[in-house]
C-alpha cells in the first residue's frame, strides 16, 4: 500500500492521464484531417469519372451516353453512375437510393441498408442528370481506423507508464527503506552506520554521499564533543582541586596576613588559569560554529602579523631566543583581525617557549603564516594530537599552559577555510606550523579596497 502513495507512483499516474488525454484530442484531430483528405481525394475520383462521361455526351450525344453508363454500372465499377430523366427517373446505370436532381457534391445520408453516398450531379443540354456517387463507408472506416491509432497508443503508453511507475516505487521504496534503517540505527546511536550507495553512481548515490559526509560530520563533531568533555573534565580537574587543597589549607592553618596575602595570590593564580582555559574554548566554539564570518572585513595582513613580531621580539630576546621575520607586503585578505592575530601570537608563542634558540616569522602569499624553529620539535606521530584540546607533550607539562593554543589555531584555519599543518623545519630539525589559508579568501590586492582592519 505504499507504493500507491508514492511519488514515483504519482508522477506515472499524472503522466498516464495526460498521455489518455492527448491522445483522445489527438484522435479527434487525426479523424477530421484523414476524413478530409481522404474526401477530397474522393472528390478527384469522381470529378474525374464523370468528366470522362460528359466527353462521352459530347461526343455520342445522349443515347451513347447511356449506353456507356448501361455498360459502366454491368461491370460494377467502383463508383455508381446512374442518368436521369427531366423528370428524376433513372433513364440507365444504377443507383443504391433515388437521389432528386442536383448540382454539384452532396452527401446523401444512409437509410437502413442503404450506404451513404458521396454524389456529383450535373444537368446536361438535353435537360437529363447525370449522377457519379461512390459509397462513403469505406472512407469512414479508414477515417476512423486512423482516428483510433492514438488512443491505442495513447492507452498503451499510459500503462507502461504505470507499469514503469509501479516499478520504480518499489524499487525506491527499497532503496529509502535501507537508507530509513541506517538512519534509525544513526538516531539510536551508532554514528559510524553509513547509507548504502547502489554503486550506479546516479542522484540517488549523490544524495546518499552527501547524507555520508553529513552523518561523518556529525560523528567527527560528537567525537569531538565527548572529548572536550573529558579533556575539560580532567584538565581542569587539578587547577580547581590545588585550588580547594588551598584554600582548606588556608583555612586550618594560622591567621595571618602575610600567609592570607600568599594564598590569594596563588589562588588568583589557579583562577587566572582556570578562567584562561574557559576563555580559550570559548574563542575555539565561536571559530567552528561559523558565526564569525558574518562580521568578516578586509585585514592587512602584512601589518598585522608585523605587529605581532613587533611585540613578541622582546620576548623572545628576553627567553635568549632571536625572532626572524620574513613579511612579504602588501597582502591581505577578508577574515576577523582578532582572530588571526591570536592564532599568529600562538604560534610564536608555542615557538618562544619550547623550540630553540631561533625563530622565523614568515608571511608568504597564498596567503600563509609559518612559524619555525630549531627545536626538539613535535615527533610525527603525535602531530595529529597535538592541535587537540587540552594535549600537552610530556616535556611540556611542567611549563605554563593550557594545551589550547594549536587547538585554537587550526579552529581559525578552519574558520578561514585554511589549515593549520605541522612539518619538519628546515634540514629535518625543529618544528615548522603552516598557517595557510585558501586562495578565494584571500584579496592581494589592498590597494582601492577600502581601509584593511589592523590590531
Amino acid at each position: 500500500m505504499r507504493h500507491l502513495s508514492s511519488f514515483a507512483l504519482r508522477v506515472a499516474t499524472a503522466s498516464a492521464a495526460v498521455m489518455l488525454v492527448l491522445s483522445l484530442l489527438s484522435s479527434g484531430w487525426v479523424w477530421w484531417q484523414a476524413e478530409t483528405a481522404l474526401r477530397r481525394q474522393l472528390d478527384i475520383t469522381i470529378a474525374a469519372e464523370a468528366e470522362g462521361f460528359v466527353r462521352e455526351y459530347e461526343d455520342f450525344g445522349l443515347r451513347g451516353l447511356a449506353t456507356a453508363v448501361e455498360n459502366y454500372a454491368r461491370r460494377r465499377g467502383p463508383l455508381f453512375v446512374a442518368l436521369l430523366t427531366p423528370d428524376g427517373r433513372i433513364m440507365a446505370g444504377r443507383m443504391p437510393q433515388a437521389p432528386p436532381p442536383l448540382r454539384g457534391f452532396a452527401n446523401l445520408p444512409g437509410t437502413g441498408e442503404r450506404p451513404s453516398l458521396r454524389v456529383l450531379g450535373g444537368t446536361l443540354p438535353s435537360g437529363a442528370t447525370l449522377l457519379v456517387a461512390a459509397d462513403l463507408t469505406p472512407l469512414n472506416a479508414d477515417a476512423t481506423a486512423l482516428a483510433w491509432a492514438a488512443p491505442i497508443a495513447g492507452g498503451a503508453a499510459a500503462l507502461l507508464a504505470l507499469l514503469l511507475g509501479f516499478v520504480g516505487a518499489a524499487r525506491m521504496e527499497r532503496r529509502l527503506a535501507s537508507a530509513t534503517d541506517a538512519a534509525r540505527d544513526v538516531m539510536g546511536g551508532d554514528l559510524t552506520r553509513r547509507l548504502p550507495l547502489s554503486g550506479r553512481g546516479d542522484e540517488f548515490d549523490r544524495l546518499t554521499e552527501t547524507f555520508n559526509a553529513l552523518l561523518g560530520r556529525i560523528e567527527a563533531l560528537m567525537i569531538a564533543q565527548r572529548q572536550v568533555t573529558d579533556d575539560i573534565a580532567h584538565d581542569l580537574r587539578s587547577p580547581l582541586s590545588r585550588l580547594r587543597q588551598l584554600l582548606e589549607g588556608a583555612l586550618a592553618g594560622p591567621r595571618e596576613a602575610e600567609n592570607d596575602a600568599e594564598v590569594l595570590e596563588r589562588a588568583l593564580a589557579e583562577l587566572d588559569s582556570v578562567l584562561a582555559s574557559f576563555s580559550a574554548l570559548l574563542r575555539i566554539a565561536r571559530a567552528e560554529s561559523g558565526v564569525l564570518r558574518e562580521g568578516f572585513s578586509l585585514v592587512d595582513l602584512s601589518a598585522l602579523v608585523e605587529s605581532c613580531a613587533e611585540i613578541y621580539a622582546p620576548v623572545a630576546e628576553e627567553a635568549g631566543k632571536t625572532l626572524k621575520t620574513e613579511i612579504a607586503p602588501g597582502i591581505a585578505l577578508q577574515g576577523d583581525a582578532a582572530l588571526l592575530q591570536q592564532a599568529a601570537v600562538n604560534l610564536i608563542e608555542n615557538a618562544v617557549h619550547h623550540g630553540g634558540s631561533q625563530v622565523v616569522l614568515r608571511l608568504c602569499p597564498g596567503p600563509v603564516i609559518e612559524v619555525e624553529d630549531d627545536g626538539p620539535g613535535i615527533p610525527a606521530e603525535e602531530r595529529a594530537a597535538a592541535v587537540r584540546r587540552f594535549h600537552r607533550l610530556d616535556r611540556s607539562r611542567s611549563t605554563p599552559g593550557t594545551g589550547l593554543g594549536l587547538a585554537l589555531v587550526a579552529a581559525a584555519a578552519r574558520a578561514h577555510d585554511g589549515a593549520l599543518t605541522l612539518e619538519d623545519g628546515a634540514g629535518g630539525r625543529g618544528l615548522r606550523a603552516r598557517f595557510a589559508l585558501t586562495s578565494d579568501a584571500s584579496a592581494p590586492d589592498v590597494a582601492g579596497r577600502g581601509r584593511p582592519s589592523r590590531i
